[in-house]
């Protein structure tokens, strides 16, 4: 049997990058999937796509960090369904400057997008849960919740938020049978991370540079990500909740290369 089957997943973020590699795994394992994002062509190409795979997938184009888009969605595939047994906080989005350039403007749209949107989720989404006595949340935070980059100073405290607002789903609702856990990846190859490398003045060389740093010596494919999140999200992580699942190719296991 799939290790989703019979399941209704909402995935955020889901038109592109991690987003996109795990609704074609929840697909590929069973599950309805209702994917979510503001850019609304992709969205519906990444819905075809699983639907051409053999999957079940519905796209909702909505913003994560509207309370109204959040209430609609959510209200729209309950209805339709009856149940939300899995949900998936992974859009997000970053603003490369030091600490000192941040501006307000930019400050918002990194927190409202990558905390908000899950903490509204979270929220809509729960209470069907809890009547049920049953169901997984997974928080996509990031090895930049444990450590620092000196452009991404907003993007790292929103991903440390994740880990806070993951351990209080945990033990806040534990005991009505809901799981909560997060990912934290290191570099992955997705377009956000791209433009991160193009950022700097030789985007191949300081790609190079990362990679070399990875014990490894690559970074992630968004597949390696979404297989960490069928494992959580599914019966086989019955007794993990309350936890982050590193996905960092050994990169927080050392402090500097001899």
């Amino acid at each position: 049997m799939k290790r989703l089957e019979g399941k209704v997943a909402i995935v955020t973020g889901s038109a592109r990058g991690i987003g996109k590699a795990i609704a074609l795994r929840f697909a590929a394992e069973g599950a309805l999937v209702m994917g979510v994002d503001v850019l609304a062509d992709l969205g519906e190409q990444t819905a075809r796509e699983v639907v051409a795979a053999g999957g079940r997938m519905r796209f909702l184009a909505g913003d994560v960090s509207a309370e109204s888009d959040v209430r609609r969605i959510v209200k729209s595939v309950l209805d339709e369904h009856g149940q939300i047994d899995i949900l998936v906080n992974n859009a997000g989005v970053q603003k490369e400057a030091k600490i000192t350039d941040v501006t307000v403007a930019d400050f918002y749209a990194v927190v409202n997008v990558n905390l908000l949107g899950a903490v509204l989720f979270c929220r809509e989404v729960l209470p069907g849960m809890v009547a049920r006595k049953s169901g997984a949340i997974v928080n996509m935070s990031s090895v930049l919740g444990w450590v620092a980059d000196p452009l991404l100073p907003v993007y790292g405290a929103t991903k440390a938020g994740l880990l806070g607002l993951t351990r209080n789903i945990a033990i806040t609702y534990g005991p009505d049978g809901i799981r909560c856990n997060a990912i934290c990846p290191g570099d992955v190859d997705t377009e956000l991370n791209q433009v991160y490398f193009e950022a700097h003045p030789d985007p191949a060389e300081f790609r190079g540079r990362v990679e070399r740093e990875y014990p490894m010596r690559r970074i992630a494919s968004t597949d390696e990500v979404a297989k960490a999140a069928v494992f959580l999200a599914s019966d086989d992580a019955s007794f993990v909740s309350g936890g982050h699942l590193l996905v960092d190719g050994a990169i927080l296991s050392r402090i500097y290369e001899l």
